[in-house]
């Protein structure tokens, strides 16, 4: 069973919205929170909030940017 929000701009932390307005920062173009993002990797540490620069603040490991976290959950939350 896959989850409906998976891959979806509503759970990347590069879609910015207030109220009705989204705006993909790194496609630099307005969007919805249904829509989805090329450039968007779920599950990859640079698109956590705990990762930062190289490390993991949940853990407190050294990780690369395209690592993919276990603890990954397609609700948008880690």
């Amino acid at each position: 069973m896959t989850n409906e929000a998976y891959r979806k701009c509503k759970t990347c932390r590069y879609c910015n919205h207030k109220d009705d307005i989204w705006v993909c920062v790194l496609e630099v173009r307005s969007t919805g929170p249904e829509s989805s993002c090329d450039r968007y990797r779920p599950g990859c540490c640079e698109n956590c909030s705990m990762y930062e620069g190289t490390m993991c603040r949940r853990t407190g490991e050294e990780k690369y940017e395209l690592d993919v976290c276990t603890e990954y959950d397609p609700s948008g939350s880690v």
